[in-house]
């Protein structure tokens, strides 16, 4: 399955709707999993934009997603500072 046929299966199925979420980034990986990254378009703004990451399974033509997460920017900040800081400990 190609990725916009992957998004829109996910649509239709009713786990992201894409009047709400915009994909704006996907990766495939090589075990049959893609990872895929929404905007809100109702939610949030331009400099505070609320993101939502998705972790889908594809077997075959079945496509069902294993884990997902709501986050904002300063998330990303938050966590990518927590990891350095470990790292440093």
């Amino acid at each position: 399955m190609r990725i916009k046929e992957i998004i829109k299966a996910l649509s239709d199925k009713g786990e992201v709707s894409l009047d709400i979420w915009k994909p704006i980034s996907a990766r495939k990986s090589s075990d049959g999993t893609l990872d895929i990254l929404y905007r809100n378009r109702v939610v949030g703004s331009e400099k505070d934009p609320v993101f939502l990451w998705a972790y889908v399974n594809i077997v075959e033509d079945d496509v069902r997603i294993l884990e997902k997460i709501t986050f904002k920017k300063e998330h990303v900040k938050w966590i990518t500072n927590s990891i350095t800081r470990f790292e440093k400990a």
